[in-house]
C-alpha cells in the first residue's frame, strides 16, 4: 500500500487524492451540465484533512460531492455567502465560516457531517414509505382484486423518528388534541413494556421516576384547578359537588371507586355519592358550599357551637346513616345489580365536606372545632383547604 490514495470516474479522471502519511488531499467536484441540481453549482473542491482515505458521506465513483444533505448543505452556504465555496472537511474540529475570501471557506467536522446525513437519510425513508404505503393502499381501493395483499398495508415505524421530534425546539406548544391523546395512550403502554427486573435497578428507576413526574403534573393540575374555584366570590354548591365526585379519589387516597346515586338507580334517601374502600366497605360523602359557616359564639358561656347550617347537614347525614343500615340488603343488591360489585356494610361512616379553616380565627375556636367535630358519632366534618393542604403535602413529597 503506498502514500498516495487515489479514485478516479469512468473517464479516468482523478476526484480524489489523499496523502496518507500527511492524511491531508482533496475530492474534486465534476460539473454535470445536464443536471439542474449539480453541487459543482457551489463549490468545486473539498479539502480533506486527518483521513487516509475518502470519509463516508460522499459519492466514491463519479466525483459528485456530498451525498444526502450535500445538495442542499451547499445551497444553503451558497446563499449565505453570496459566493462559491472552498469546503474543507475535517476529522476533527469545529464548524468556521470564512465569507471575506474568495472563494468562501468552509470547514465542517466530518461527524457532525455524518449525524446531519442520517437525520437526511431518516426523513428520506420515512417520505418513501408512506408515499409507498400510500400508492398500496390506493391500489387496493382501486383493484382490490388484483392488489388484495396490500388489504392492511401501513407505513412501519423508522428507528430515530421519536428522537428527532423530541429534539424539536417548541414541540409542547404546538401539540393539537390528537397528538396529545396518542401521547398519552401512548407513555403507560411503553412504561409497560420496558423490560426490568430488580437486578436493573437503573431501568426500574427511569419507570419511577417517569410515572411519578405525570402523577405530579395531574396532581398539580388539581391544584390549581381547586385554587381557582376557592378564590371565586360566588360559590355554586352543584359545581362542587361535580369536582369533588370527578377528584374525590385523589383527595381522599384511601378510596377505591365512587358511586354516584344517579349510576345506581338507588330508591330512598341517600347522598349525591358514596365511596367504597379497597376493602368493599362503603362511606358516604356529603357536599356543601367552602363558605358555609362552621361555628357560632356563645357569649355566655364563651363556647363555640356548629352554625345552623352545617347543624343540618350533620342532621341530614346521620339520616342517611341511619337508611343506609336500615335497608342495607337492598342497597348491596342495588349496587352488585349496576355495578358487579360486592359491598360490605358496616358501621358506615359520614363525611362532611364544608366550610375553611381560615374561619377559625382563634385558638378557641379551633379548640372547639376539635371538640364538637370529635364528639360526632361516626361523622367528620372535613375543610376544602385542609383538602388541598394535604394533597400538596403528597405533591411535595412526590418530588421529594
Amino acid at each position: 500500500m503506498g502514500n498516495i490514495y487515489e479514485k478516479t470516474n469512468s473517464k479516468n479522471k482523478v476526484f480524489c487524492h489523499i496523502n496518507r502519511k500527511t492524511k491531508k488531499g482533496y475530492y474534486l467536484i465534476f460539473e454535470q451540465k445536464n443536471r439542474r441540481n449539480s453541487q459543482y453549482n457551489y463549490c468545486e473542491k473539498i479539502h480533506l484533512i486527518g483521513f487516509e482515505k475518502l470519509p463516508s458521506g460522499f459519492y466514491t465513483n463519479d466525483g459528485l460531492g456530498l451525498t444526502a444533505s450535500g445538495f442542499l448543505l451547499l445551497q444553503e452556504l451558497f446563499a449565505k455567502c453570496s459566493k462559491k465555496l472552498e469546503l474543507t472537511v475535517v476529522s476533527s474540529g469545529k464548524a468556521k465560516l470564512y465569507t471575506r475570501s474568495n472563494p468562501a471557506k468552509v470547514q465542517i467536522p466530518h461527524s457532525a457531517l455524518s449525524t446531519l446525513n442520517s437525520r437526511i437519510r431518516t426523513i428520506r425513508k420515512i417520505r418513501n414509505d408512506e408515499s409507498r404505503a400510500a400508492v398500496r393502499r390506493f391500489l387496493f381501493t382501486q383493484l382490490s382484486t388484483q392488489f388484495s395483499e396490500y388489504r392492511s398495508v401501513t407505513p412501519e415505524y423508522t428507528p430515530g423518528v421519536i428522537a428527532d421530534v423530541l429534539r424539536k425546539k417548541g414541540l409542547f406548544t404546538k401539540l393539537n388534541l390528537d397528538d396529545r391523546t396518542k401521547v398519552e395512550e401512548f407513555i403507560p403502554e411503553y412504561l409497560s413494556r420496558v423490560q426490568g427486573t430488580l437486578r436493573a435497578k437503573d431501568k426500574l428507576k427511569v419507570i419511577f421516576e417517569s410515572l411519578d413526574a405525570g402523577k405530579k403534573i395531574y396532581l398539580e393540575k388539581i391544584v390549581k384547578e381547586f385554587k381557582q374555584k376557592l378564590a371565586r366570590s360566588a360559590q355554586n354548591e352543584a359545581l362542587w359537588q361535580d369536582f369533588l365526585s370527578e377528584h374525590i379519589l385523589v383527595l381522599r387516597n384511601t378510596y377505591g371507586q365512587v358511586l354516584e346515586k344517579e349510576s345506581v338507580t338507588l330508591q330512598g334517601k341517600f347522598p349525591d355519592f358514596l365511596l367504597i374502600d379497597p376493602y368493599n366497605y362503603l362511606d358516604i360523602y356529603e357536599i356543601k358550599k367552602p363558605g358555609t359557616n362552621l361555628l357560632k359564639h356563645d357569649k355566655s358561656r364563651n363556647n363555640y357551637y356548629w352554625d345552623v347550617e352545617l347543624t343540618k347537614a350533620i342532621s341530614q347525614v346521620e339520616n342517611y346513616l341511619h337508611q343506609i343500615q336500615r335497608n342495607s340488603d337492598t342497597l348491596v343488591n342495588d349496587i352488585r345489580k349496576a355495578k358487579g360489585i360486592e359491598i360490605g356494610i358496616v358501621r358506615p361512616r359520614g363525611y362532611i365536606i364544608a366550610g375553611l379553616r381560615k374561619q377559625l380565627t382563634s385558638v378557641k375556636m379551633q379548640d372547639d372545632f376539635r371538640i364538637l367535630n370529635e364528639s360526632l358519632k361516626n361523622i367528620d366534618v372535613l375543610l376544602y383547604d385542609d383538602l388541598l393542604s394535604s394533597l400538596e403535602s403528597f405533591i411535595k413529597r412526590i418530588g421529594s
